[in-house]
């Protein structure tokens, strides 16, 4: 590598996107967010935060200068109407199907514009999901297309979801989990009980899936910048196995994942580090469940 160059994760020399194993999608939306704002600014203060960072990773010997090939597409602004936007997300992402996409948010919303744009079926897709919140409340503040209301969006569309971490959610989002058997909610609270339980889903799961981490998943004391934290949250450690057991599985094809929800910090380096080094570790993991035995 010669020089850093900003608009790429990582700094990395620019890779041409046909060449590209992987791609990094900005996706600077806020529009529906409740209480703390300035999700909008987190893509770019994670690509800055990403130049911080070692190329090399000491867990998974994933060195980033030779593999994977990255390339990171210019921010898709958000103009038009949340609809325009989300289609706009979908249209970009279509062209990327034989990648691995990454986007960065961004509120949660851009997560259905990235699924969609992955698979013409979503009811092919498993979605892993960490979060606080369950996202399952069918409208929100009179919104039915809300940060609040994306995977409720999604599981009409047929995806399988799978929640870790959530412990805030509506009675009607409990009542719905509980009801469904496309709905696989690990609550915080149970995460202790139930951690190898859910290791060996993840461990087992096949077809298409998807990764989407709220960065509210994790306990505040890890990231506490996101519009609404909770307490008792998932540790790193915790988080990373999560991402390693999922990434290495040996019958999912792993399409893509999202990190959303970061408020970036107005006085670098806050927590936009920690959430580029989460993006480098899937992004790591990723590339060490494509390599060949042996």
């Amino acid at each position: 590598m010669s020089t850093v160059n900003p608009d790429q994760f990582l700094g990395l020399d620019p890779c041409p996107e046909e060449q590209a194993e992987a791609v990094i999608v900005p996706l600077p939306l806020e529009r529906t967010v409740c209480y703390g704002t300035g999700t909008w600014r987190a893509p770019r203060a994670i690509l800055d935060a990403s130049c911080q960072l070692e190329l090399f990773d000491e867990e998974t010997l994933v060195d980033f200068t030779q593999r994977p090939r990255i390339h990171t597409l210019p921010p898709l602004l958000a103009e038009g109407t949340l609809d325009d936007y989300l289609a706009a997300v979908s249209s970009r992402v279509r062209r990327l199907r034989d990648k691995f996409v990454v986007a960065l948010g961004g509120e949660h919303t851009v997560t259905y514009g990235v699924v969609t744009g992955l698979v013409d079926d979503p009811s092919e897709v498993t979605i892993v999901q960490i979060d606080a919140h369950a996202d399952l409340i069918d409208e929100l503040d009179g919104q039915r297309w809300s940060h609040g209301t994306v995977m409720r969006r999604l599981w009409e569309r047929g995806c399988r979801l799978i929640q870790i971490g959530v412990r805030s959610l509506s009675r009607s989002e409990y009542e719905l989990a509980a009801s469904d058997d496309r709905i696989v909610t690990y609550y915080a609270h149970q995460l202790a009980e139930k951690w190898e339980h859910l290791l060996s889903l993840l461990g087992r799961l096949e077809g298409k899936v998807y990764l989407t981490v709220d960065v509210d998943g994790l306990d505040p004391s890890v990231i506490p910048s996101t519009g609404t934290p909770q307490p008792n949250g998932l540790t790193w450690s915790q988080t990373i196995e999560l991402v390693r057991c999922l990434s290495t599985s040996p019958r999912c094809s792993l399409l893509g994942a999202d990190l959303v929800e970061l408020i970036a910090s107005p006085h670098p380096p806050g927590c936009d580090v920690l959430a580029a080094k989460l993006v480098a570790k899937v992004l790591a993991f990723w590339s060490l469940g494509r390599r060949p035995p042996g």
